[in-house]
């Protein structure tokens, strides 16, 4: 047993006081107890803290291949940079830096059947049209990693043997893009093309059709639709709430 005297105030104004108590502990007192004591408000608020802190790092090392999109839609805080298709870009690949605040609809697949689903992200409920962006991330190794970005797609994206596909275009073309996922890298293996041009200002319109760079004719151009986009449901996105 060890007594320690405290220090008690109370009342206010005119009736304020204070007194000494003496208060018997059944474990002695050493001085860093004593202090901690005397301290005791902002000794609990550093404990807090280190709760707190302690809390986050379990939290990060519970994300997994299984809920960690939960956590990137809970949460979409950062940004990424990620190679982006656009129809703005005369159908080019360019960098883009996006922010996750800006996308309020989401679809979750695992597009390759490989084990960790991907998490698409989107700023509409379709993906497509005018100032749209879907932004697919996959998780690898303990981290989130952005895949690739798409704009203002035509008519959206389609998912079709473990593959992916996105199609862009206007009143005289349609482009068609295929890609394939390994690890964390979206890699394009096919570019159909149907591009209606009128050469030499002629008034009479000619199409032609394209596979990776060459020329195919129209009836090999529709073969490869069907293999890829045509007849397929473009795939949709659900509000985050």
């Amino acid at each position: 047993m060890q007594k320690v005297m405290l220090r008690k105030c109370f009342g206010t104004g005119a009736l304020a006081g204070c007194m000494v108590v003496a208060v018997t502990l059944a474990q002695p007192v050493f001085a860093a107890d004593a202090g901690s004591l005397r301290e005791g408000g902002s000794a609990a608020a550093v404990d807090a803290r280190d709760a707190g802190a302690q809390e986050a790092r379990v939290q990060a090392k519970k994300m997994n291949k299984k809920n960690w999109y939960k956590k990137v839609i809970k949460k979409r805080k950062g940004s990424y940079k990620v190679r982006c298709w656009n129809y703005g870009y005369s159908y080019r690949y360019k960098k883009i830096r996006t922010k996750l605040s800006e996308y309020g609809y989401y679809n979750v697949m695992d597009i390759n059947g490989d084990g960790t689903s991907e998490l698409l992200l989107s700023t509409s409920a379709t993906g497509r049209g005018f100032e749209s962006r879907v932004l697919v991330l996959t998780f690898r190794k303990g981290k989130v990693r952005p895949l690739i970005a798409f704009e203002e797609l035509r008519n959206g994206l389609f998912l079709r043997g473990g593959r992916l596909y996105a199609q862009v275009g206007g009143s005289t073309e349609s482009i068609i893009t295929g890609y394939k996922l390994k690890k964390n890298k979206a890699k394009q293996f096919v570019k159909l093309e149907r591009l209606r041009r009128w050469p030499g200002g002629s008034r009479y319109a000619v199409t032609t059709y394209w596979k990776n760079r060459k020329q195919i004719s129209e009836a090999q151009y529709n073969v490869e639709c069907i293999k890829t986009v045509a007849y397929q449901t473009p795939l949709g996105f659900v509000k985050i709430r």
